[in-house]
């Protein structure tokens, strides 16, 4: 059934026509511009180190799944994303390459640049109280965000939750490159659906936040810990 859900949303998606495809590219070239410049201020070797290493390996993710792509049907008529489909219609197969590729590569810059914005504004998520042997994790995921009081940083704490899992999601892509590299139905049935998939990485990907964000606020400085500071 959820297979089926799946298909039915592609199909509604190119539905809607090419334009559609040219407004989710410029999306994430602007977006990559404008994290760009979001993340300027942004200090410390370390966060950007991070960066590097996520940006690096959303490449190799991505590029894996383009490769493999073309390789089993360099016409593209296997492909399933409807964005790229409809660039293939309407323009060929020499567009419809190059939209797949610099789309992949802008995608992979944003999940460096979300990084570094998640780990730099990462104390917008923590409690008001500081930590302490009496604020386990449980006490931590009750009164996380708590400090964000206005809504403009209300805001800034849900993008950064958001930057987190862009950054997170592109991983996904390992499990997409080798779902398409298998040519042997068995073998590919015995897989989880897609669907499936992508809810058991999301939830693993919120146990992953969850620890990460107690952590970072455990191990503090208690200036930062306490609100006066940004994590660096």
């Amino acid at each position: 059934m959820a297979d089926e859900l799946l298909a039915r949303l592609l199909a509604w998606v190119e539905s809607w026509g090419v334009w559609l495809s040219w407004l989710a590219w410029a999306t994430v070239f602007f977006g990559a511009l404008a994290m760009l410049r979001a993340t300027r201020a942004i200090r410390g070797p370390g966060i950007w180190r991070a960066a590097f290493v996520v940006t690096g390996l959303a490449i190799v993710a991505h590029m894996a799944d383009y490769i493999i792509t073309l390789r089993r049907s360099p016409d593209l008529a296997l492909e399933l994303n409807p964005l790229w489909r409809n660039v293939l219609l309407h323009y060929g197969l020499g567009v419809a390459k190059w939209y797949g590729l610099t789309g992949k590569l802008l995608v992979s810059v944003i999940a460096g640049e979300m990084t570094a914005f998640y780990l730099g504004n990462r104390p917008r998520l923590y409690p008001r109280a500081r930590p302490g042997a009496a604020n386990g994790l449980a006490r931590f995921m009750l009164h996380m965000g708590e400090r964000s009081a206005s809504w403009g940083e209300r805001g800034g704490a849900l993008f950064t939750v958001f930057a987190f899992f862009f950054a997170g999601l592109g991983f996904f892509y390992f499990y997409i490159a080798y779902q398409n590299s298998i040519t042997e139905p068995a073998q590919l049935d015995r897989l989880p659906s897609t669907p499936l998939a992508v809810f058991i990485y999301v939830a693993a990907l919120t146990v992953v936040f969850v620890l990460q964000t107690y952590r970072a606020w455990k191990n503090a400085p208690l200036v930062v810990a306490a609100g006066k500071g940004a994590a660096r």
